[in-house]
This record gives C-alpha cells, structure tokens and sequence, in this order.
C-alpha cells in the first residue's frame, strides 16, 4: 500500500509543494486536451468550433451533477483522512460513487431537451446539426466521466495527487491521437468519438490503481446504501451544484447575448477559442483551489486551524502571483495566439481582445478560486454559491445586457463586464474567508 503524503505534517511549504506540483500538472494535460480538441475542430471551420462551444455550455450545467458529488466527497474524505479514520474515508468514497453514477444516468435523459436548449442558446441550424452529433456521443459517455471525478475526488482528499494526474495524461493521449486521426475523416463526430473513447481510458487508469490504494475496497459494499453518508454529501454539495448550476446558467445568458449581437457567429467562436486560451490561466487556480481543499480539509479533521489557515493564504498568495504572470503572456501573445485559433480577421480581433481585457483581472480570479477551495474544505459550500449569485447574476449579465443590448455596443464590452466581476469576487472571497476564520474554534 503507497503511503500518501499527509498535509497535517512536516513543513506547510513541502506539503503544499508536495500537493500543488501533481496537481498543476494535471490541469496542464486537461487544458492540452482542451486546447487540442479545439485546434482539430478549429480545421473544419468557425461553425464547427462555434458548435463544441455551444455543447460545452449545455455541458457545464451537467458538470454541476458531478460537481455536486465531488465536492463533497474531497471535504469529507479529507477530514476523515486527517482525524485517521480511513474506514470512513472508504465509506464516504463508496456513497460518492453510487451518487455519481446514478445523477450521470439521469443525466443522459437530457438529450430529449437538446431542441429548446440550442433554441435558448439562440444557435443557427447548420451551427445545431454539428452540434447534435458531438451531443449524442458526449452524453452516452457522461456516465464515465462522472464516476472518474468522483474517483478523483476521493484520492485528493487523502493527498493522493499523483493518481489523478496519471489518469489525465493517459486520456489527454489517448483523445489527441484518436482526434487527430478521426476528425478529418469524420469531423466533428470524430471528436466526439475521441472524447468518449478518453473518458474510457481515464476510467480504467483509476479503476487499475485502486488495488495499491488506501481507498481500496470490496465491490460488494457498494451494494449497500447508507443514507446518513448521502446526507453528508448531499449537504456540502448541493450548494456546490447549485454554484455550478447557477454559473453554468450564468454562461449560457452571456452566450445568448453574444448570439443576439449582430456579430453572433464570430463572437461565440471568438468566446469558445478565448476560454480554451485562458484555461491555460486556469490551471494553477483549480490547482490550488483543489490543493487548498484538501489541505484545509486535512487540517479541519486534524483540529489543526492554525495550519489551516497559513496554508489557505500561502496557497492563495502562490496562485495570485502564478496566474499574474499566465496574465502577462495572455497580454503581450493575444494576436499570436488568437491567429491560430481563427480564420476570419473579426473573430481573430475579439479573441485577442477577450486575452487582453482578461488578462487584467487573472490574479483575482486565482485568489477567488484558491480561497473559494479553502471555504469549501472548512465545510463552508454555501458561501462560494452566493457570491456567484452576486457577481453573476446581480453584476455580470445585468451590465452585459444594458452595455451590448440597450447601448448598442460590440462584444468587446462583455468582454469588460466578464472581468470587472470577476476582480470583485476575488475581492469578495477573500473577505468571506477571512470572516469565517473568526468563527473558526480556537487554534489547536
């Protein structure tokens, strides 16, 4: 059995070092996923990206199911991990599992709904037929991908960041080689073939090293329902599901927006191809925001506040100044970079633009993700799901829609709003953090 790295030991700075380093480097092969996908599907024209970008934001208010369980399935496993009860640990990651799967296959059920969704989106037919046939394909393999994160969910919370990042860049592999290969022959149904043939191969790659694991169990358990587990679950996710419900719902009136201004088509590929640029910005924040969760998390179990504490703004501190300097490189390359992912000169000038105006608020958003991790590994899930309420829908869509719908501006002026909100709720979170410390109890 591996001896995981434990975050209540030894030095904070080896610890987070210890974490954040596999971490980051799984964001990194997510994100060359990502962008790898978008490049071979940027081949077969703006249409074809325009149509993964519209599925992508069907397919974050999906992800709020699998948000839902996982994130309560890293707070819990990381507080049993720290108060070294590993049997519990065992039986939060089994409740997990039966969660995830059953809420995937619910999730399947959404096809039926595609036609009022790309109606609400407000997508051309041609842009809903390339649409339909990665839709079909993504949602029949949902099921794997969400007892993957479930998996992963749980080896973090016991400190195992290794595990996850072995996973990743089986199915990062195995998606780019079978994308390059199938999409142009099959174009876009090759992708999404390619996508459901990775998830797959992540599956596999979790479920293969289960046996070396401290969560290793019997499969026979997981015909067994306890419903106090559920509960605990369910209690610290639901509020994380409904922050990703609430966000996902959030993305898709800003893509509606930008598909009602009269440059509809360039600005939803121009916004598709800006956020698979940007995830390269997002790495170090999920990084650390899943680091601080788990050390948190650790910490909590442990009763060792103090540590808690240093760890989450050390932590927050790193992915400011990490993603300050991703900030940079978005500034100074948004031509560059906006070249290669688009053909057409309009799309190209709001990609570039999209880098620069984004590039200005990147260190708040890696506070706000890191300290947001740090809430979540207190067991504090209902704070993150308010100030997304906030910023989003009270601030982002409300100014969206009078800049770019009553004025008459370009999509340039989204582009503004997306990053005034998200300086203020960096700013918010880290508040919110820093009052809930006081509630905290008194330092071990």
């Amino acid at each position: 059995m591996r001896k995981e790295p434990s975050a209540t030991e030894g030095s904070l700075l080896t610890a987070l070092v210890t974490l954040t380093m596999p971490s980051l480097l799984t964001q990194i092969g997510q994100t060359v996923g990502w962008l790898g996908e978008a490049y071979f599907v940027g081949q077969l024209g703006t249409t074809a990206t325009a149509a993964i970008g519209a599925v992508g934001q069907v397919g974050w208010v999906l992800m709020g199911m699998t948000i839902m369980v996982s994130t309560g399935t890293t707070t819990l496993v990381a507080q049993r991990w720290g108060a070294r009860d590993a049997h519990g640990a065992v039986r939060v990651e089994i409740a997990a599992l039966q969660q995830s799967l059953l809420f995937s296959l619910l999730a399947v059920s959404v096809w039926f709904l595609r036609q009022p969704l790309w109606a609400l989106l407000n997508i051309p037919p041609a842009m809903q037929r390339l649409a339909d046939a990665y839709f079909a394909v993504a949602l029949l393999s949902f099921p794997l991908m969400s007892v993957a994160v479930s998996l992963m969910a749980a080896y973090r919370g016991i400190g195992d960041m290794v595990t996850p990042l072995w996973a990743t860049l089986v199915g990062v592999a195995v998606q780019l080689s079978l994308c390059a290969w199938c999409v142009p022959r099959w174009g876009i149904s090759g992708a999404a073939f390619a996508l459901a043939v990775s998830r797959g191969a992540v599956l596999a790659v979790l479920l293969g090293r289960l046996a070396q694991s401290p969560l290793r169990f019997s499969w026979a358990h997981c015909r067994t329902w306890c419903s106090r587990r559920h509960r605990d679950l369910l209690k610290l996710g639901l509020p994380a599901g409904l922050q990703s419900l609430l966000w996902s719902m959030a993305s898709t009136v800003y893509f509606r927006l930008l598909a009602s201004t009269p440059e509809k088509e360039s600005a939803i590929a121009a916004l598709t191809a800006g956020l698979r640029i940007e995830a390269i910005a997002f790495m170090p924040g999920i990084a650390f925001a899943t680091v601080a969760q788990a050390l948190v998390g650790q910490c909590v179990g442990a009763k060792q506040w103090q540590r808690a504490t240093a760890g989450a703004w050390q932590a927050a501190l790193a992915c400011a100044v990490t993603m300050s300097l991703m900030a940079t490189f978005f500034f100074v390359m948004a031509e560059p970079l906006a070249v290669r992912f688009a053909k057409d000169a309009l799309t190209q000038h709001y990609i570039a633009a999209y880098l620069r105006i984004n590039a200005l608020s990147e260190p708040f958003l890696g506070i706000g993700m890191t300290l947001g991790g740090a809430l979540r590994g207190l067991g504090d899930t209902a704070t993150p799901a308010l100030l997304n309420i906030v910023t989003l829908w009270l601030l982002r869509l409300p100014t969206t829609y009078w800049l770019c719908g009553v004025l008459g501006l370009d999509t340039v002026a989204a582009w503004w709003t997306m990053s005034v909100t998200t300086v203020v709720n960096g700013t918010l979170t880290a508040i919110a953090f820093a009052v809930r410390l006081r509630r905290a109890p008194a330092v071990s």
